[in-house]
């Protein structure tokens, strides 16, 4: 009999109760994906067995590279005697990158992504599962080779790859053909891994050495922070330096912190960043919040409807649990259609986000889905028996004669609850409005990125290095192509490397000669990327210049770090890189020109002093090339023909600069994208809320709206007495919720170096997008109410 009523109460009522139904069905969408979200960015390398004994050693010294702080070591050789050293140190593996970018079989060269010369004790430190091969001796011998899943389908199809040879053509960093053994295959690492190898290969010969990313397992009772304190004594036992000379700081970093804690240079992959892990559990929070208040407000407002049959109940001689049994019902029903909306809500949103992201957030979570639906279902059901509990606590009365009582207490307590709502959607509003500007500020401060027309040929091979003077005139036979160009790190890469320098007029001292960065580029960089010259001119047309005539620019960090700050003050200045690499010479010659600082990395660093200087078939690893616009297709379709013509039996792999660009900003997008989506369920919610509320008001008001029209009040009066608490409510909740969001957002920027304003407008307008949507939710039913016939009105109170 009970189940009867409420199935008819919900019949009679079916835009209210399906208002609540869409509320959470939303609420839990959204909240769910956010945990799987956040489960995933926060079990980074956990899956290692080991993970909480793995760190990663690094170090600054003021004397090397300016302090800087980079996530490998360049002493990797080290790492045996520091182990021999430390008895906390169990094991360890270091990691080269493999810096050619192409690999040789059967005549024909493939792409890779991402390689590592590793120890043999990879297998024991990392556990990555081994398709073929054994893990315990599979790496003892030089020139072996593990590839990946996906490698090995890539190179050879559905056939065993065991036993076949690779190579590594000879190239900028290798001086002869290295082959190595394919002895392994290994299950491609999981997503929620810090690097992704195509494939591992031991050394052909000799030891590494040299730059590596170092891994050491450190014993159960190890203390990291004793060690870090003990590393200067360590290099003074082995150096001709006394502890007092030594500056050098030691960090280790347990590896499963890397991903969210690790902002340091020459990361193997672009990390994540804790801030935005903050942003979205305070973002689930608040739709978890907004989505029960709005529902607990429903129930809260709708109990009146319920009032004379509770009322008939008790008069009838019902039990005093009776009320509670029916609401309960009503919440159960109301959840599990809430639960069952979910469920197709998921299908397409999950599909979306593998799509997009390479994210499958649902596999292997299905414990973590049920906890959240429970414990979200548990929640709803405590909302919906809000009006029993409201009733018991003395704040609500049943009765026939009670009705209208009821539904204004309940008006009364959902005033607050639509304050608290439109607080944290202004709040979210604000977020996505911040968040989405400066991430189009970072992208467009960007190389490339403003007029979408140029594309990256990145990690090119010295062979074809070689032959760059070629291909460029080549392409610029062709209209559609404006400009070309090579340059040593690619758009959105790291110039970290620093060379000495002299420079006419400039004192420093023989024993500790300051540095300065460089960027090997090719004389039309500067054109192609339209940089700004303070002073002087750009390069001459030639690639490369004789010595006495070498040509520098440099940018404004390198104008302040010379203690100059007028451009033309500097521009013909006698100047010198000294090349530190065997063998390689640079021109002296002159400074030409100042450029304004350019960002070819992430603007969360701040822009370091830069010297541009030419070279022909060295460090020009990366071609660029600008076309016209509009004119994508085609000229994708003559540079490939180039290419063909030129390297046949090199891989046409290019990419656009404004997508390599997003790579570098992934995070800020797709948080920006996700706090997106949030704020759209919790505007709607909020919206759906207010609706509902807006009709309870209505109702209780018609007779009021009846009485005024009969003498003489106009529709625009009518709407302006029924719609100026609800304008009220949300100004309130802009008051408070200003304050908040600047905070927040001042906070989330700090993480740049270079931002745009915090501007007073944004607040603004967050506020009055709510005020909108929300006078554009109560506005339909307001009209509906103002233009009743007003006899209908009262004949119907």
């Amino acid at each position: 009999m009970l189940l009867k009523f409420v199935f008819r109460n919900i019949r009679k009522r079916p835009f209210l109760n399906f208002i609540k139904v869409l509320g959470l069905a939303l609420g839990l969408s959204g909240i769910l994906f956010i945990a799987l979200f956040l489960k995933n960015e926060l079990s980074y390398d956990t899956w290692h067995k080991h993970a909480d004994r793995i760190y990663r050693l690094t170090f600054t010294n003021p004397n090397f590279l300016a302090d800087s702080h980079f996530a490998r070591i360049p002493n990797s050789e080290q790492i045996p005697e520091l182990a021999a050293y430390f008895p906390e140190i169990e094991n360890y593996a270091r990691l080269t990158p493999l810096r050619e970018s192409i690999m040789l079989h059967d005549q024909k060269y493939y792409n890779v992504n991402q390689a590592f010369i590793c120890d043999s004790t990879f297998f024991e430190i990392f556990d990555a599962e081994l398709l073929i091969g054994n893990r315990e001796i599979i790496l003892d011998d030089p020139g072996v080779m593990v590839v990946s899943e996906s490698f090995a389908k890539k190179i050879f199809g559905n056939s065993n790859p065991v036993g076949q040879i690779m190579s590594l053509p000879p190239g900028q960093f290798n001086g002869e053909k290295q082959d190595f053994t394919i002895k392994g295959v290994m299950k491609d690492f999981p997503q929620n891994s810090h690097f992704h190898p195509d494939f591992i290969v031991t050394p052909v010969q000799g030891e590494i050495q040299g730059w590596a990313w170092s891994y050491l397992l450190l014993s159960e009772n190890a203390n990291p922070e004793n060690m870090t304190k003990q590393y200067p004594q360590f290099l003074a036992n082995n150096s001709e330096q006394t502890i007092e000379e030594i500056q050098t700081t030691a960090y280790l970093q347990k590896i499963t912190d890397i991903h969210l804690h690790s902002y340091k240079l020459r990361e193997i992959e672009t990390n994540g960043n804790i801030t935005n892990i903050y942003v979205l559990a305070i973002a689930a929070l608040i739709l978890l919040l907004i989505s029960m208040s709005n529902y607990a407000s429903l129930n809260l407002g709708m109990a009146g409807f319920s009032s004379k049959f509770m009322a008939v109940n008790r008069v009838l001689g019902s039990s005093k649990n009776t009320n509670l049994k029916y609401f309960l019902t009503e919440s159960l029903i109301v959840v599990s259609l809430s639960i069952l909306l979910f469920i197709i809500f998921s299908i397409p949103v999950q599909s979306i986000i593998k799509n997009s992201f390479n994210l499958n957030l649902m596999d292997g979570n299905f414990l973590l889905i049920v906890a959240v639906v429970f414990l979200f279902s548990l929640m709803g059901i405590f909302s919906g028996i809000q009006p029993v509990l409201k009733r018991k606590s003395g704040r609500l009365n049943s009765g026939v004669g009670k009705y209208v009582a009821l539904k204004t207490s309940s008006i009364a307590t959902n005033k607050g609850i639509i304050v608290f709502q439109y607080t944290f959607t202004i709040v979210l509003i604000a977020a996505v409005l911040v968040i989405s500007r400066q991430t189009n500020y970072a992208l467009s401060s960007s190389m490339g990125v403003t007029e979408d027309n140029v594309i990256c040929f990145e990690s090119v091979h010295a062979s074809i290095q070689q032959k760059f003077d070629l291909f460029k005139s080549e392409l610029l036979k062709y209209q559609t192509v404006e400009s070309v160009s090579a340059m040593l790190e690619p758009p959105g890469g790291e110039a970290n490397d620093m060379f000495p320098f002299e420079m006419e007029g400039y004192q420093q001292e023989e024993s500790s000669r300051e540095r300065l960065g460089v960027f090997p580029c090719d004389f039309s960089f500067a054109d192609l990327f339209k940089l700004n010259f303070l002073s002087g001119n750009n390069f001459s047309e030639k690639y490369e210049d004789n010595e006495g005539s070498g040509e520098y620019i440099i940018n404004e960090a390198a104008l302040f770090q010379l203690n100059y700050s007028d451009p033309d003050s500097i521009v013909g200045k006698q100047f010198q890189l000294i090349s530190p690499v065997q063998g390689i010479e640079i021109p002296k010659g002159k400074i030409v020109g100042v450029v304004k600082d350019f960002h070819l990395s992430s603007i969360k660093n701040k822009v370091r002093p830069l010297v541009l200087f030419k070279r022909k078939n060295l460090w020009m690893i990366n071609f660029v090339i600008s076309y016209q616009d509009g004119k994508r297709q085609e000229e994708i379709k003559d540079i490939r023909t180039v290419w063909n013509e030129i390297f046949p039996a090199y891989p046409f792999n290019c990419e656009h600069v404004s997508t390599m660009y997003r790579q570098v900003y992934k995070t800020e997008i797709l948080q920006a994208r996700l706090l997106s989506v949030f704020t759209l369920l919790s505007v709607f919610i909020c919206s759906m809320g207010l609706l509902g509320l807006s009709l309870l008001i209505s109702q209780q008001r018609t007779k009021e709206v009846g009485i005024r029209k009969v003498n003489g009040a106009r529709v625009s009066e009518i709407l302006s007495m029924l719609n100026k608490d609800f304008v009220k409510w949300v100004i309130v909740a802009f008051v408070i919720a200003t304050p908040i969001a600047y905070y927040a957002m001042n906070k989330w920027l700090e993480n740049f170096a270079y931002k745009s304003d915090l501007s007073w407008w944004i607040f603004a307008l967050a506020g009055l997008l709510a005020l909108g949507i929300a006078l554009l939710t109560v506005s339909f039913q307001s009209w509906k109410a103002a233009t009743k016939n007003p006899v209908e009105s009262l004949r119907y109170e």
